[in-house]
């Protein structure tokens, strides 16, 4: 093997140009910071899974380059491995929640920095399993409902415009009800959307999840009613992390999960991890204390530059 570090990226993921600019650049930071790697792209739906888990085992260090779908991929592949291979990511995409649960800022210089400081330690995960036996590790937030229903028509949307499609989804959007079974509370009633939070974010950073905590083996929890026009105006506070408390989120602590639709003849909702859509409810999460070793930042930098920006960490639920 004569390189340490695999650096997968999808080519035609987001703006193809851009991304060819950004792998451009990643690689002249890699070379500047002496790091020795070997580039792979991606060349069909699911590819990064199957290349991240065969490079795991052949003995790389595997970095995702991209956006959250593209890194979901190859951590999902790198942990499927059971190979322990060390696992990075280099954000190139529109959201970079993924990099942010675990401290790494949307910097393709900085990234590459981190990989070169080679610090490591581990962090919370989240496994995702349907019914349907479709099965998922993810590092974010796994959620069903409207956000479920955005996530599945904008990875169909190749124009990829998220707030139209969002504004779409909720003209037509109707609650349903839904059971949300935790290790010591059920919730039965109405809901816009569940989100099952290992990391506080998704969509670029909404914070709907935000006392999450990726070194306390729990999933926090937020089960949202909101009137689905009222829904809009939350999506500043999302954003800012000030949503939580709020009058209409019900907020629970669990290791495990479980969400279905309370009445069998409804519509399942779509489910989601990540931003890749798993299927529709039922569906169950567990969350694994420790479950992997990634290389990451000493520090949380993304908590950090917020707290720079708003003057407090978005953990903190004060408004």
């Amino acid at each position: 093997m004569e390189a340490n570090y695999a650096i997968i990226y999808n080519p035609i993921a987001g703006k193809p140009k851009q991304t060819e600019k950004d792998i451009e650049y990643a690689k002249k930071c890699l070379d500047d910071f002496k790091i020795s790697y070997k580039l792979f792209k991606t060349e069909f739906a699911g590819h990064a899974i199957n290349l991240a888990n065969q490079l795991a085992k052949e003995g790389y260090r595997v970095i995702g380059a991209g956006g959250d779908g593209t890194c979901n991929e190859i951590f999902h592949g790198v942990i499927s491995s059971n190979s322990g291979a060390l696992c990075g990511f280099i954000p190139m995409g529109s959201g970079n929640d993924i990099p942010a649960a675990i401290g790494i800022t949307p910097d393709i210089k900085r990234a590459c920095e981190i990989i070169a400081e080679n610090h490591t330690s581990k962090s919370d995960i989240g496994f995702a399993k349907t019914d349907e036996g479709v099965e998922r590790y993810f590092l974010g937030i796994g959620s069903q409902g409207f956000d479920g229903e955005v996530a599945r028509r904008s990875n169909e949307n190749k124009d990829k415009n998220y707030n139209a499609i969002i504004l779409k989804t909720l003209f037509s959007w109707k609650n349903r009800e839904i059971r949300v079974t935790m290790d010591n509370d059920i919730y039965e009633g109405m809901a816009n959307l569940a989100a099952v939070g290992n990391g506080g974010a998704y969509g670029g950073g909404m914070y709907v999840c935000q006392r999450a905590k990726v070194d306390d083996g729990l999933f926090d929890i937020s089960v949202v009613n909101i009137g689905k026009f009222k829904l809009l105006l939350q999506f500043k506070r999302m954003y800012n992390a000030s949503l939580l408390p709020h009058p209409n989120i019900s907020e629970y602590q669990s290791k495990k999960v479980r969400v279905e639709m309370k009445n069998p003849e409804d519509e399942p909702y779509v489910c989601q991890v990540d931003g890749e859509v798993l299927g529709t409810l039922p569906i169950t999460y567990e969350s694994i204390k420790d479950g992997y070793e990634f290389i990451r930042p000493k520090i949380d930098e993304v908590a950090e530059a917020f707290k720079e920006k708003y003057g407090r960490y978005f953990y903190i639920c004060e408004h």
